[in-house]
């Protein structure tokens, strides 16, 4: 039974006519490793017809040299979204040649981390300043746990979707709505690792000499029985160190300073390595828990965007939050694009909950409860009668699922006077009868595959769905790509400042 404070608070939305005035802006960072025909990192540089993955807009890449990630716009509407992250998609596979794209979050079996190349970005200060950093992540958690992909959804509310809540909505009354947002969404994260979980397995080449607690599955591959996102558990693509930060989305400020203060802060292990190589050139781009502020692995973030070159900290302490980075949510294997337009719309409902609920702010001892039952839902979050933390008491997951779910019905039914769809998306993915990481380890099974095979067989499937004879404009990505080059082209002929000399620099502007 949905609680008397949220039902008050949903009528009072709903009769200040919020879901008729709102317009959401969505966007997604979908991620995802090139490899050859036989399932290996590839070792070829970033294909060229792309452009510059430092100066174009729509396709970069993270990590490595090889892992690819594809930005779209945000989008008023879920379906554009798609849309267009699906001609993302087309356009890549018409441009990879014999590679094809990883549709798996875990990454696919390394024989040495040396087969990892980090990305390059050109000359430029600003593309040596990135490079650098990666240099930092090699140093500080090896090459390999880099190599996790998955997907972040950015979401926001247009500025005149508050005004239905308050008549002159300042900034300073944004940020209290989304820093409220992240504390729910945090204390409801288990939601998202059980339908979005995609990640149970993985191959033991990800590891190496890591400690773990996975089970054999079998000579080659580790998992949990019970898992749904190894990728948001302790061994993925996480740091235990920056629990020493005691991140607070309790109020902007406090979160703002914990950040700099990660940054500003040495710390042991990582003034060790030394900020410089044995040549003298910078290595890393600070020896505290952070190098810089993305260097935060939290599900979501409150960010604001800015010139190149910026400093996210001083960009959300001039200007406030502009949206939400979502950035929990694993690759769905068995969709060419990772995600479909009803999960879209689940997000979407699963974030609007968040800004209706009631959010009081996070203490010590509830962070703690969160952080619990993150560990308990990635390790086990398909075991029958589970229990988790909820105000100093186990609960059963499920009645909180009893509960959680009729509150997100009837979100999605006031988000159907936004835009028609929401309610039918709900039930169709909340009835499935089974998890996206049970389907994973019920299909392995039934093939006799080991993971290694059982992915590079799916990530062919799903390659083969993009028809070469396809006719498609992609005049605007083509000259965008081509734009990208000529954009590069012209910071590396600008850029002047040595190198050390631009990292101090930048470190000086937080």
């Amino acid at each position: 039974m949905t609680s008397y404070a949220f039902n008050s608070s949903l009528r009072a939305y709903r009769d200040k006519g919020f879901f008729r005035e709102i317009k959401i802006l969505r966007g997604i960072e979908r991620e995802s490793l090139r490899i050859n025909k036989d399932g290996k990192i590839s070792q070829k540089s970033h294909p060229k017809n792309l452009g510059s993955p430092l100066t174009n807009k729509d396709i970069t890449t993270d990590f490595a040299e090889a892992l690819i990630e594809l930005v779209t716009p945000t989008f008023e509407s879920p379906e554009e979204l798609f849309d267009h992250l699906n001609l993302l998609h087309r356009f890549l596979y018409s441009e990879l040649g014999d590679e094809i794209l990883w549709n798996f979050s875990m990454p696919c079996a390394f024989t040495d981390e040396k087969e990892i190349r980090i990305a390059e970005y050109g000359n430029s200060n600003n593309g040596m300043l990135k490079h650098i950093y990666r240099k930092g992540l090699k140093l500080r958690y090896g090459s390999i746990m880099q190599c996790v992909s998955g997907i972040h959804y950015n979401f926001s509310f247009s500025k005149n979707s508050w005004k239905a809540l308050d008549s002159n909505p300042d900034q300073s009354y944004i940020n209290e709505k989304y820093l409220g947002m992240i504390r729910n969404i945090k204390r409801n994260f288990w939601f998202i690792l059980e339908q979005f979980g995609a990640s149970p397995i993985m191959h033991k080449s990800y590891l190496f000499d890591r400690k773990h607690s996975l089970e054999k599955y079998n000579v080659n591959d580790l998992f949990l029985p019970h898992a749904t996102s190894l990728r948001m558990s302790d061994v993925g693509y996480q740091s235990n160190i920056q629990d020493s930060l005691r991140i607070s989305y309790n109020s902007l400020d406090e979160f703002i300073n914990a950040l700099v203060e990660g940054i500003k802060t040495p710390i042991k292990k990582f003034d060790d390595i030394g900020m410089f190589d044995d040549a003298g050139i910078a290595q890393q781009l600070s020896t505290g828990i952070l190098q810089i502020e993305n260097e935060l692995y939290d599900i979501v973030r409150p960010k604001r965007t800015g010139p190149s070159g910026s400093r996210p900290a001083t960009l959300l302490k001039t200007g406030g939050v502009e949206y939400l980075e979502l950035r929990g949510v694993d690759i769905n294997p068995f969709i060419p694009e990772g995600i479909d337009v009803n999960k879209i719309k689940l997000l979407d409902i699963y974030i609007t909950h968040s800004l209706i609920s009631d959010s009081p702010l996070i203490s010590d001892e509830e962070n703690k409860e969160i952080r619990a039952n993150q560990k308990i839902m990635v390790s086990k979050g398909r075991l029958k009668n589970l229990m988790l933390n909820k105000n100093g008491d186990m609960v059963s997951l499920t009645e909180l699922r009893k509960n959680f779910l009729e509150e997100l019905e009837q979100t999605a039914e006031a988000l159907d006077e936004y835009s028609e769809g929401y309610l039918k998306a709900f039930h169709l993915e909340v009835n499935k009868k089974e998890l996206l990481s049970e389907k994973i380890l019920t299909d392995m099974s039934a093939k006799g595959f080991e993971f290694q095979d059982y992915a590079l067989n799916q990530s062919k499937k799903i390659s083969e769905s993009y028809n070469p004879s396809d006719v498609n404009d992609f005049y605007t990505l083509t000259n965008s790509a081509k734009t990208s080059i000529e954009n590069l082209r012209n910071l590396e002929q600008s850029s002047s400042t040595d190198i050390n000399k631009y990292v101090e620099l930048y470190n000086s502007k937080i």
